[in-house]
């Protein structure tokens, strides 16, 4: 971890023991949040898991979580990839071989969220531009940015990687 700043590794410390003393809804772009969950040994209280979005489709997402989250999601097969649709949104179930057990798993898990906790990450890669950044600087969630971009990495929201 030598390549992370003390600010990353505050964050990172700080974010451990938030996620260790209550349950919490961790709404990843990627698959960070499933390995959170993973190695602090919690429930998966998200639909996020094993997936990811393009950076638009899931700023569009978390800016309207419980709309989305109210819709069914359609899966299907494409290209070797298994697709989700949920309104306009494509979710890239990444770690999944099975259409329908990506959409139990993504049903069961939206079951899950605890609404009056939810937390977002974030990363500044597929797609993610000045756009984005500003969009997800205004979301009303507590939320984090990894990020390697040097502009952004004196935000407070931020974890600034200068190699991740």
């Amino acid at each position: 971890m030598n390549n992370l700043t003390d600010k990353a590794l505050e964050n990172i410390k700080l974010a451990q023991s938030t996620f260790e003393k209550q349950k919490i809804s961790i709404i990843s772009q990627q698959c960070i949040g499933g390995v959170i969950y993973h190695d602090m040994g919690m429930q998966f209280l998200s639909p996020t898991i094993n997936l990811y979005l393009e950076a638009k489709d899931f700023i569009e997402m978390v800016e309207n979580l419980e709309e989305y989250m109210k819709q069914p999601i359609t899966v299907k097969k494409e290209n070797d990839r298994i697709i989700g649709e949920l309104g306009k949104i494509r979710v890239i179930f990444r770690h999944y071989d099975d259409v329908e057990v990506a959409k139990q798993k993504w049903e069961e898990r939206k079951q899950r969220i605890i609404w009056d906790k939810i937390f977002i990450i974030c990363t500044d890669r597929d797609g993610f531009d000045d756009e984005c950044f500003e969009r997800f600087k205004r979301l009303k969630y507590p939320k984090a940015l990894v990020t390697r971009n040097n502009k952004w990495k004196d935000e407070e929201f931020c974890i600034y990687l200068e190699k991740y």
